[in-house]
């Protein structure tokens, strides 16, 4: 490991190959996911959470590079920050079906994670105390889910959200870039800026008032697409312009 006080970057070194960097900003991202547990002290369940976080936003981006590989691309790193993660490659010109497999990596590594989560949740035996018996009343008694357990629902929630995000037709997020590709075939890159830009104001309009609502509950969740680089697209798409890799950084 090796961090880097210029820049904020924390260098992990190479997993599977790929030099992997973590961003200060991704600990902005970490804190607000875990805002609800550490606010209320419970910081062992922060911790969970923010380990399976990591680790599930990494396997996600490691899910691109290795399908990129399959297809003879160049990995060049992998950085994980506030919105999540990016991976950087480069190689010769792929089929859509390619760069759609490519994209589609990430989401259904997480499907597969959060599911085996869930299964795994479910073959744990229950742990059923005996009920209390006040006044002639049965009282179901409680028993708090153990640190596995938490590890595993952390797992499972993270997971699937990630999935279900990142599957969301907008900029910069891997359904946009599955909708951009198809469309763009047919229709051309103007049009198929503008369609996933404006998809992406939608999600990006409904991201924020879900995460004032959340807020408001004190357990505040926010998800991309960002408002910013969609309105940047679609602008440039109503000027005749477009592009993907223009406005999905």
């Amino acid at each position: 490991m090796n961090f880097s006080y210029d820049t904020g970057v924390l260098s992990l070194g190479r997993i599977l190959g790929v030099p992997v960097y973590v961003h200060g900003s991704f600990i902005l991202l970490a804190l607000g996911m875990s805002y609800g547990f550490w606010r209320h002290g419970h910081l062992v369940l922060a911790a969970i959470f923010i380990a399976m976080l990591f680790l599930s936003i990494l396997i996600h981006e490691l899910a691109h590079a290795v399908v990129a590989r399959r297809y003879r691309a160049v990995v060049n790193r992998i950085d994980i920050y506030f919105l999540g993660g990016l991976v950087e490659f480069w190689g010769h010109r792929r089929s859509v079906a390619q760069d759609c497999a490519i994209s589609l990596a990430g989401p259904l590594s997480n499907l597969m994670l959060g599911l085996v989560a869930a299964g795994l949740l479910m073959l744990i035996p229950g742990n059923v105390p005996a009920p209390h018996i006040v006044g002639g009343l049965t009282i179901p008694a409680h028993v708090p889910p153990s640190m596995l357990e938490r590890a595993l629902y952390a797992t499972a929630y993270i997971n699937i959200a990630l999935c279900v995000v990142n599957l969301i037709p907008a900029f910069p997020l891997d359904g946009g870039r599955v909708v951009y590709l198809l469309v763009e075939q047919r229709w051309g890159r103007t049009f198929a800026t503008l369609l996933v830009s404006s998809a992406g104001l939608f999600f990006a309009s409904v991201s924020l008032l879900v995460l004032f609502g959340t807020l408001i509950a004190g357990f505040p969740v926010w998800s991309p697409p960002m408002f910013s680089e969609n309105w940047r697209a679609f602008q440039a798409a109503r000027r005749g312009q477009g592009g993907w890799h223009a406005y999905a950084s």
